[in-house]
């Protein structure tokens, strides 16, 4: 009767403690269910463990219900995102000026006529001459033509030209006719053409010309500078004496008919007619960050911005055209305008729902052609020119949002800042000891609308206090990518121990888990047209599996009791007696420690309790194994322990062969736990 007593009273203070810690809560957390166990002195209780119990409260343990095996589940839709801008950004364009001089501009030709009488000429002959002249003229008969020895014949007015007042020509040619209305062959006539100032413009000289007679001298103009009003100088004028009676008279006169045609000025004082300056082209760089290749851009907005000013006293009907820049229905951009002199003009183009072509050009790409073309309109008097003047254009792409583009992008690298995985791994993190996921998988799932080739070095890394970080170590892996603008590509890249590090990784385990994506745009460099689109990202979610294929050692639990070494005072020996039936891929120790008040250890000892279960070739159990096992204390351990006041117990687990062996979870996994007291004890009677 008193053995049965200080039994219970033993087992009693064993097991029931006010400060068991969560652990091996988790694993006492059942009812105890008393039963006698006739293979077993004095049987206490029985406990059923089962893997359940063990791992109950952590959220992402699952049970697969095909086969009930337990593996760790993590998700998360955006574990990396990469926008758009990320990829490219098509800043606005640097201003770009072109300027162009006027140049030469044509006039319009002229024509003067004058008739120069021989009275207009006669004042300035000699004395003899003229009395011989005036005799004949007096006489009113017909009369041999008198001599005129050579001599100068005095300055004349020409007359003004109506269509200039002054002009320096670059080209053009004065045609000088004259038609001889004398009645008598002029030998000799030297005229020497004169502006104001008496500086000469060019000499005209005939010769043997006939009454009724017309001779042409032509004035190369290039070079030379004409006023309006237009003098001449007889250098020359020899008449020999007829021999015929002819009329002589002082009214008859010598016809000058003055022209000029094919006139081209570099500066001038005019009226200007209208006239084509011709077109002028302009090869535009379209500048990139990163020297991009760009093929093709459709704007959702933007705006061409065209600044352009005259220093000619004149207005220039403009006509824009940029091959480059289409609407959807395929029309170029065509504006006309007009430059006026004076203050600095300009015009706005909105590109909203425009497409810049930067391929027309041979290069390919980039490359932006804008043609001009340049009217002058006509003056309505005269205006100063010159061919100096110049007409400048500035133009640039401002605030340009795209629709989409196309071209190659170049290869870069787009590096996304690191994010914490939140898995929580605290089960295996309170499991301690060493263990060593075999299967973990990690998956990616990859939503790409960006259209290139890409490859991903995934940038994970688990870190522990203490320890060196472990990283993924996977090589890089190409992403899906769409082939059609505006698709999104959808795909899985999948890392697990063929291809990384990730169970070592996983098995430290971790108290925290970075995630960064290295992106490689056109890793093998330009194969394809890239594009994107305003909306373009690439989105990585995870989907993290963790099954519970393993080898662990040094896995366990413990407590420590309030415990009265005073049940031990009348004992001689005693011995704990476990008897298991274990259905865990686990071989289970256990170390008791008694302790005094101070926490000083008095006795302890260890003990095998449990084998592990049979298992199979794949690590799957297959049969429970049953053991008994005993903790025997003598007297002299007794008598040390007769001063403890508490009780420490460390149950460590580990796999087949060491820990070495994969074993497999599943769910309905237990251990049945049996204890009984044996005890020698004096009795006084």
């Amino acid at each position: 009767m008193r053995l049965i007593k200080l039994t219970f009273l033993m087992l009693g203070l064993l097991l029931q403690s006010a400060c068991i810690d969560d652990n091996l809560r988790k694993i006492m957390d059942g009812k105890v269910k008393v039963a006698l166990d006739p293979d077993i002195a004095a049987p206490v209780g029985q406990f059923n463990i089962t893997i359940a119990n063990l791992l109950r409260n952590d959220t992402l343990v699952i049970q697969d219900t095909t086969n009930g095996s337990l593996k760790i589940i993590y998700r998360d839709d955006s574990l990396i995102r990469q926008e758009v801008g990320d990829f490219l950004t098509i800043p606005s364009q640097p201003s770009s000026t072109t300027k162009a001089k006027v140049g030469k501009l044509n006039i319009d030709g002229f024509n003067i006529q004058q008739s120069l009488a021989l009275s207009s000429i006669l004042p300035n002959l000699d004395s003899v001459t003229r009395r011989a002249l005036f005799l004949a003229d007096s006489l009113g008969l017909q009369t041999p033509f008198p001599e005129v020895p050579m001599q100068n014949g005095g300055l004349h007015s020409l007359g003004a030209v109506g269509s200039f007042s002054s002009a320096n020509f670059d080209a053009g040619t004065l045609q000088f006719n004259i038609t001889n209305n004398w009645s008598t062959t002029i030998q000799t006539l030297v005229i020497d053409l004169q502006n104001p100032g008496n500086q000469s413009v060019g000499k005209i000289r005939v010769f043997n010309l006939a009454p009724n007679g017309s001779q042409s001298v032509n004035i190369d103009l290039a070079g030379k500078t004409l006023f309006s009003n237009l003098s001449f100088v007889i250098d020359s004028i020899f008449i020999p004496g007829g021999t015929q009676p002819v009329t002589v008279s002082l009214a008859q006169t010598i016809q000058l008919n003055v022209s000029g045609s094919g006139l081209r000025v570099n500066s001038a004082v005019a009226q200007i007619p209208g006239q084509n300056l011709g077109n002028d082209t302009s090869t535009v760089a379209f500048n990139m960050p990163n020297n991009e290749e760009i093929y093709e851009i459709l704007l959702d907005s933007g705006s061409l911005d065209l600044n352009f000013s005259s220093s000619l006293q004149l207005g220039i009907a403009c006509s824009l055209q940029i091959p480059g820049i289409r609407d959807l229905s395929g029309q170029s951009i065509l504006r006309n305008f007009v430059i006026q002199a004076g203050p600095a003009g300009n015009l706005n183009i909105d590109l909203a729902n425009k497409i810049i072509d930067l391929k027309l050009l041979s290069q390919g790409f980039n490359q932006l052609q804008i043609l001009f073309s340049k009217a002058i309109q006509p003056s309505a008097g005269n205006v100063t020119i010159d061919q100096n003047d110049s007409i400048q254009f500035t133009y640039s792409l401002n605030n340009l949002k795209f629709n989409y583009v196309k071209g190659y992008f170049g290869q870069k690298d787009i590096s996304s800042s690191p994010s914490a995985v939140d898995l929580d791994l605290a089960t295996l993190k309170d499991l301690g000891g060493t263990f060593f996921l075999a299967n973990p998988e990690l998956k990616l799932k990859v939503q790409n609308s960006i259209g290139a080739p890409l490859n991903l070095d995934l940038n994970l890394s688990g870190r522990k206090a203490g320890q060196s970080p472990v990283f993924l170590n996977s090589p890089n892996r190409a992403i899906p990518h769409p082939t059609v603008l505006g698709s999104t590509a959808t795909g899985e890249i999948s890392y697990n121990r063929n291809n990384s590090s990730l169970p070592q990784l996983i098995s430290m385990p971790p108290d925290s888990i970075l995630a960064a994506g290295d992106i490689r745009l056109n890793p093998s460099g330009a194969t394809d047209t890239n594009f994107i689109t305003k909306n373009s990202f690439i989105q990585l979610g995870v989907e993290m599996e963790m099954p519970f294929e393993l080898s662990a050692s040094g896995v366990g639990f413990g407590d420590t009791l309030e415990f009265d070494g005073a049940v031990f005072e009348s004992l001689k020996a005693a011995t704990l007696v476990f008897k298991t039936v274990n259905g865990f891929p686990f071989d289970f120790n256990a170390r008791f420690t008694f302790m005094d008040s101070t926490y000083a250890p008095l006795f302890s000892d260890s003990l095998s309790i449990m084998e592990s279960a049979i298992i199979d070739a794949d690590g799957v159990v297959i049969d429970t194994k049953s053991n008994i096992s005993r903790f025997d204390m003598n007297e002299a351990n007794l008598i040390p322990v007769r001063r403890a006041k508490y009780l420490a117990a460390r149950l460590t687990m580990q796999t087949p062969q060491n820990g070495t062996r994969v074993v497999k979870l599943f769910s309905d996994y237990s251990i049945i736990l049996k204890v009984g007291l044996e005890a020698k004890v004096d009795i006084q009677l």
